[in-house]
């Protein structure tokens, strides 16, 4: 019995270095925009024709609102992609995670999630159709708007010419 306990320690203890090693040399965020991985990411689905749903999750590391701009990121992209200006939110549904860590009432922000519904569209008028709970959730967003906004408060792969140390020329 305590050698299962010391082997169930010990993988806890690799497994939290593990973690704070994939950490390094990423200050602020182990959270990158790409497909969703262990530490987060985007995904997206194709619900109807120019209609997509877009999940940005991101971890405990990343700052508050990451998930959320990255999923805002990744609509504006589907939507320039398929040749929209604009794209319309009709839901969204988001989570954040507290984890508690120490003594008493102890909680941590661990990551969030945001979930949106959009569907692309040619100008700024107002949303069709809204399935949120609150209507003030569904709204137009100018595609070139967000992803100048957003790109600069997300943190790309390494060798992704948005990366910032991309754009620098070489010393």
């Amino acid at each position: 019995m305590k050698s299962i306990m010391k082997i169930t320690y010990m993988g806890g203890v690799l497994c939290a270095a593990l973690m704070l090693a994939g950490c390094a040399g990423r200050p602020g965020t182990a959270t990158v925009y790409k497909p969703t991985g262990i530490f987060g990411g985007y995904k997206d689905k194709v619900l109807a024709p120019n209609m997509w749903e877009v999940t940005g999750s991101s971890n405990g590391i990343a700052e508050r609102g990451f998930g959320q701009n990255m999923a805002a990121y990744r609509a504006a992209e589907l939507a320039k992609a398929a040749g929209f200006s604009h794209y319309e939110i009709i839901d969204q549904k988001g989570k954040v995670s507290m984890v508690g860590i120490g003594y008493g009432n102890a909680n941590n922000y661990a990551g969030e999630q945001m979930t949106l519904v959009v569907r692309g569209k040619s100008d700024s008028s107002a949303p069709t159709e809204c399935r949120a709970k609150n209507a003030s959730a569904c709204f137009t967003v100018n595609v070139d708007q967000a992803i100048s906004r957003l790109e600069p408060l997300l943190t790309f792969p390494k060798g992704d010419p948005r990366r910032p140390e991309e754009l620098s020329p070489p010393k």
